[in-house]
């Protein structure tokens, strides 16, 4: 027998025990989940592949329906470090989903006053794996990195760079005190998102831009950072990587984080002439939601809905985004008012009053 076969393929009665204790060993009646928990963890380090990814997909299950408290989660994100740098894909696929699901316990526990640290400590592990050589690591850790709930600052920041950012500590090695292990510091998450959405694949593009446009609400200097990325997405070829940058701008705006600069104008004004409708409307449904801090972008707005509606009469949706800019903008609509108002008396009212 082939000893690479071999030593690739599990035996009869360990694929049984696999399938057994993989995905629905939680649904057994009466199954206390620590024990489940420490039986899943001794598999997935076993030596068969198979064996360690149903391991990894019954840990998901189990952690799911068990709450943030307790050592169940601990144990669990314990035992994805090492399978986070399997040889197998499918391993370090499973492993980056269970380090998401753990995340999203860690910061429930927060919620109650837990470590925050422990949140910035998942962030620098999922950023290591952004860079997979494989794209479903690479999507299925950017979707992780979506779903953080707290960051620090520094750590946010760093993705969006690819220039190394000095700490406050001096260090890159630790968080807080807390050292950091080989391989994982602040260093692995720089320009994560800068590379993320130059990907050669547009379905990680897509969740880079899915994903920065989450994080905005965790830093408003992240936001304005991002919000710089995200502006040059919109050239991208991919129709659903710029319907997805458009998404992310919209959430960002419902968040109150993002501010429209006037650098960013002209090319945004660029997108409510897009040959796709649906990308006119989401790029008005933008507009009409975000925050315009000066007049001049006031009227640019007007002007490059105006246009659109003269080249595309049928968005009849221009006239209701026309009022919700107007609303959100009352200074700015008195004065253009009260310089129509001045135009009409000077180009219209006072040449008939001057023949009287």
């Amino acid at each position: 027998m082939d000893e690479g076969l071999a030593a690739s393929e599990p035996g009869p009665s360990v694929a049984k025990r696999a399938r057994f204790m993989g995905p629905h060993a939680s649904s057994s009646s009466g199954a206390d989940p620590e024990m489940e928990i420490q039986a899943l963890v001794s598999m997935a380090s076993g030596l068969y592949p198979l064996a360690r990814a149903e391991a990894l997909s019954g840990l998901a299950a189990v952690l799911k329906k068990v709450n943030a408290g307790g050592g169940v989660v601990e144990c669990c994100y314990a035992c994805t470090e090492k399978l986070l740098r399997d040889e197998d894909e499918g391993i370090r696929l499973a492993a980056v989903r269970l380090v998401g699901l753990c995340a999203e316990k860690f910061a429930m526990r927060e919620e109650l006053g837990g470590d925050g640290d422990q949140m910035d400590w998942v962030f620098l592990q999922l950023s290591s794996m952004a860079r997979d050589m494989c794209t479903e690591v690479r999507i299925e850790a950017f979707n992780a990195l979506a779903k953080m709930q707290r960051v620090s600052e520094g750590v946010l920041l760093q993705s969006l760079s690819k220039k190394i950012i000095k700490t406050d500590t001096g260090s890159a090695s630790s968080i807080k005190g807390k050292k950091l292990p080989p391989k994982l510091s602040f260093p692995c998450a720089a320009g994560i998102f800068a590379h993320g959405v130059e990907d050669e694949f547009y379905q990680v593009r897509t969740i880079a831009c899915k994903t920065l446009g989450a994080l905005a609400k965790l830093s408003n200097q992240y936001a304005q950072k991002a919000l710089d990325l995200l502006m040059d997405m919109m050239n991208d070829d991919i129709e659903a990587v710029r319907l997805q940058t458009l998404q992310a701008l919209f959430d960002m705006a419902t968040y109150g984080c993002l501010s429209m600069q006037e650098k960013h104008m002209h090319m945004f004004l660029g997108i409510l002439m897009d040959a796709n409708v649906v990308v006119r409307n989401a790029a008005r449904k933008i507009l009409g939601s975000v925050n315009l801090p000066k007049l001049q972008m006031f009227k640019s707005a007007l002007d490059g809905l105006i246009a659109g509606l003269k080249k595309n009469p049928e968005d009849q949706d221009i006239y209701g985004v026309l009022f919700s800019i107007g609303k959100n903008h009352g200074s700015f609509s008195a004065n253009i008012a009260k310089h129509l108002a001045k135009e009409v008396f000077l180009h219209c009212l006072l040449p008939i009053l001057s023949t009287c």
